[in-house]
């Protein structure tokens, strides 16, 4: 019997659309499956139902009430799923509560598509090692 590995899923959870886009763009370069992108934290929730993704690549700053590290900490209760944040707020109040909250690494925006693939395969192999 054959056996093809299916392309890990990501969701991107990100309010600029062209930043989206590009990390889209990475992510399929890079030979994973965008499930979907979300802009807000609202949807955030329904398309994990749907899609069931692998890992999130978290926006702090959302097109919503609530912003990425709340999402993040409703997740972190609710699923299993890893989450890198990425971000251009570097603030200390900013930082104090990501750090606060339950998340695998922080990327800094603009990202740096090396630094985003190494994090990302440090944080799927280890979610591999768990199980």
């Amino acid at each position: 019997m054959l056996d093809i590995k299916k392309p890990k899923k990501i969701l991107i959870v990100e309010d600029e659309r062209i930043i989206a886009l590009d990390i889209k763009r990475t992510l399929n370069q890079l030979g994973y499956e965008v499930t979907s992108i979300i802009d807000n934290g609202i949807d955030v929730l329904t398309s994990i139902e749907e899609n069931q993704p692998d890992l999130i690549l978290m926006d702090i700053m959302l097109n919503s009430d609530l912003d990425g590290i709340d999402i993040a900490n409703i997740i972190n209760v609710k699923y299993d799923i890893p989450i890198i944040y990425m971000t251009a707020l570097t603030d200390d109040a900013t930082v104090k509560r990501a750090k606060e909250s339950q998340y695998n690494e922080f990327v800094n925006k603009p990202f740096n598509e090396i630094n985003l693939a190494m994090k990302i395969q440090k944080v799927l192999n280890s979610e591999i090692k768990k199980i």
